[in-house]
This record gives structure tokens, C-alpha cells and sequence, in this order.
């Protein structure tokens, strides 16, 4: 068994929001279909006996999207023993999921909110979440609840011009690794391992908008690591060093401005 940071499994593609530069590509409405508790079980199989992540993260997209999160979480939770579990969330949809709160409540699990910008529309949208949660705070004392300024921290993460496709930098590997915020977000995703968001769900972004490009090809041709894979790769996988892949990310942080995320156009 290896311990590792931390892994990451979508519960859902799509999002309820569309915010620019997501580093999921959730504001192009992926889509798609979601995983089932049984796809899960399939997918966490190859890599429960090998690896022990310290915190095991579910995410999307949108999680509370998926209709069977709740089947879901049990199927986490009783996989991920020694991680502790946090569920991702906008929260917008939390009320759909009158069962979650107790289950969390039974494991203690960390509940992260995502504040995702300060448009009027959007914020009175998020304070029905706030109430919610205040709720919840009082009847459920064991979920770890946290709502975090997400929107504070966006930076762009490919260019883009109106109506066009995205376009990747072109950077020092080592550079662009050095500033990643997502340095130790390895998904699981379709029963692999991927470094990061942005080069397992490209394949999603790349179907959807029907190719975006030759200057892409070092995401198109990255596979993730198998099952398959020796102790040695694996170790080898989760050393926090650059990849050739890192050179389409940006070397500097760039500010990106924070519209309306319930607004904004599908791109």
C-alpha cells in the first residue's frame, strides 16, 4: 500500500454554474453521463488496495448533480476507510438530497462550499445555501463545514477569445508547475490516474467543442496511469515534480475577472 496526498473522483461532469476558466472545463457543459454507485465500486477497486490517500475528495462539475450521490458516498465511505472524505459542492443543489446531511453527519465528513463570485444575482442565489447550512450546522455537528472564497483564487488557466476555442500557453514546464494550484489533485477517472483536472477531463472538453487544436496534442496523447501499473510507476506518478503537459499551462498567475457565474453564456 501507498500513502499519497490525496485523490479526486467526479460525481458529475457537468455544472449548474458556468464560470470562466474553470479548471475542470465545467462552464463548457461537459456533460455526459454520471457514474453509478456500481461504476464507482468498478473504478475504486483498481486502486483501493494499492494506494491510501489521506484525503479522498468527491467533486464535479457539480456532485449534487449526480441523483445517486447519496449510494455513492456510502460506496466511498465504506471504500476510502483510512481518507478522510470531503465532499465539493456550489451548494445550490444541497436541498435535493434530503438523506445526505445525516450520512455525512454519521462519518464525519468535511463538507467544502465553493463561493464561486459577488453578482448580485448569484449572491442571493448562495444566501438560500448559507441558510441552508446554518441548518444543517445545528443538526448535523459532525459534518466539518466549510465555505470557502473560491472565486478569490481563479486565474486564467488558457486563452480565449469571444466565440473562439481555447488556445494553450507556452510555458517552462517547471515554471508552470511551480505556481499550479493543482499540484495535488490527482483524479480517478475512468479507472486511471491523472496528474490533474486539466488533463483528465480534456479528452471531455475536446469531444464537446469537436476538436480544439493541434497546439493541444501533448493533453490529447496523455492517458493517465493504469491499473497496470508497477509499485514503482506508481510511486514514480505521485512525485511532485513537472511534466511535459505543464508547458500549455500559464508560468504567472493571471487574475481573471469573476462575472455572474448563473449568467454567463454556454461557451
Amino acid at each position: 500500500m501507498i500513502d499519497v496526498h490525496a485523490l479526486e473522483y467526479h460525481a458529475a461532469h457537468g455544472c449548474s454554474l458556468t464560470c470562466e476558466q474553470c479548471s475542470h472545463y465545467s462552464n463548457h457543459r461537459l456533460g455526459g453521463s454520471m457514474p453509478t454507485p456500481d461504476q464507482a465500486a468498478a473504478e475504486f477497486a483498481t486502486w483501493s488496495d494499492r494506494v491510501r490517500p489521506r484525503r479522498f475528495t468527491v467533486l464535479g462539475g457539480e456532485p449534487t448533480l449526480n441523483p445517486h450521490l447519496v449510494d455513492l458516498m456510502k460506496v466511498v465511505l465504506r471504500t476510502w476507510t483510512g481518507s478522510r472524505v470531503m465532499l465539493v459542492t456550489n451548494g445550490l443543489q444541497l436541498h435535493r438530497h434530503p438523506r445526505l446531511g445525516p450520512l455525512l453527519n454519521h462519518y464525519g465528513v468535511d463538507l467544502d462550499v465553493s463561493q464561486h463570485g459577488t453578482a448580485p444575482a448569484y449572491l442571493e442565489k448562495f444566501g438560500e445555501v448559507l441558510t441552508l447550512l446554518d441548518r444543517w450546522r445545528e443538526m448535523f455537528p459532525n459534518v466539518r463545514v466549510t465555505v470557502r472564497d473560491s472565486w478569490k483564487f481563479w486565474m486564467r488557466q488558457y486563452h480565449q477569445e469571444a466565440g473562439g476555442k481555447p488556445q494553450p500557453f507556452d510555458s517552462d514546464p517547471a515554471a508552470a508547475h511551480g505556481i499550479c494550484m493543482q499540484r495535488t489533485c490527482t483524479q480517478l477517472y475512468a479507472g486511471r490516474l491523472w496528474k490533474c483536472p486539466a488533463v483528465a477531463y480534456f479528452d471531455k472538453l475536446d469531444e464537446k467543442l469537436g476538436g480544439v487544436g493541434e497546439e493541444w496534442e501533448p493533453f490529447r496523447r496523455y492517458e493517465g496511469l493504469g491499473g497496470d501499473a508497477t509499485a514503482d510507476q506508481v510511486r514514480e506518478f505521485f512525485e511532485d515534480v513537472p511534466i511535459d503537459q505543464c508547458r500549455l499551462c500559464p508560468s504567472t498567475r493571471i487574475p481573471h475577472p469573476h462575472p455572474d457565474p448563473t449568467s454567463l453564456p454556454v461557451i
